[in-house]
């Protein structure tokens, strides 16, 4: 098919058309912060009763699996064996995993925060990509929403070619960027994210870049590429843990745990994924 007009070098393609407030890699923010809190800390968090299976301050494996509410023992008075560190450790992960399929028990994706977990315990905070990951951030940049930043993009560029007179790179870039502020990011934040595992693996997404990589005139139509660039923060922050809803389930406050305390301080990591996404209305 004959290209009539590439736009690459008068737009000065690739070029970033949107990219969020919080940057890519920010280990200073708070969730990815590990090992700076002693037990007093956590206790002022309220933070005592941490598993139903073992209490890793004192290194005691329960001779009878606490199923009470939070508040419904004293943790003081709770009998145990005393274990290993690496017995303990072995047990708040696997107790971290079981919980998890609370939120992640259906679909595609409820792999993907087993994974994740994993690479929590063993990754040492190394950079985590997935195909999975990659896989649901495309379907989810093609799921149509209001405002949605691909829909935004293809509408811009169509109506510039529909339009009479001649296309000016500038202002179909000024135009689009302009748009795109008033987008919705896409997310996993859905109903349907509660239970497929992309709810508890991602929600929302710290830091996300959009580019158009190239555009193309054709006789009959047009073709771009656009890269979408995201990650997001495998940790927790202290307003996580202080939010009441986060604090009533064992999962956030083992993962907490094992992110904060000084004697575990097992490190977050930043989730990677992206999607190419090839558009146009080309014949």
């Amino acid at each position: 098919m004959e290209v009539v007009n590439d736009f690459s070098a008068s737009m000065y393609l690739p070029d970033t058309v949107f990219e969020t407030v919080k940057s890519f890699n920010d280990s200073s923010a708070n969730d990815m912060q590990c090992g700076d809190m002693s037990d007093q800390d956590l206790f002022s968090l309220g933070l005592r009763d941490i598993s139903a299976k073992v209490d890793p301050y004192r290194l005691i494996r329960y001779d009878i699996p606490d199923t009470t509410p939070v508040d419904g023992i004293s943790w003081a008075t709770v009998r145990g064996t005393k274990i290993s560190y690496e017995e303990c450790v072995d047990i708040l992960f696997a107790e971290m995993k079981a919980l998890s399929q609370l939120f992640s028990f259906q679909g595609e994706y409820k792999m993907v925060i087993g994974e994740l977990i994993d690479h929590f315990r063993y990754g040492n905070g190394s950079g985590f990509y997935s195909q999975r990951l990659n896989l649901a951030f495309h379907d989810r940049i093609n799921k149509f929403t209001l405002n949605n930043p691909l829909a935004i993009m293809k509408d811009t560029i169509q109506k510039h070619f529909d339009s009479n007179g001649s296309v000016y790179p500038s202002d179909l870039m000024h135009e689009m960027k302009i748009r795109l502020f008033g987008s919705m990011l896409n997310k996993f934040n859905e109903n349907e994210d509660k239970i497929n595992g992309l709810g508890i693996s991602i929600h929302d997404i710290a830091a996300q870049k959009i580019t158009l990589v190239n555009l193309q005139k054709y006789a009959m139509g047009w073709a771009a590429t656009i890269y979408f660039d995201a990650q997001d923060h495998f940790g927790l922050d202290v307003s996580d843990i202080k939010d009441n809803f986060y604090r009533q389930l064992r999962f956030f406050r083992i993962w907490f745990f094992l992110q904060r305390h000084r004697d575990f301080a097992f490190k977050p990591f930043f989730t990677n994924f992206y999607s190419v996404e090839r558009v146009g209305n080309y014949l």
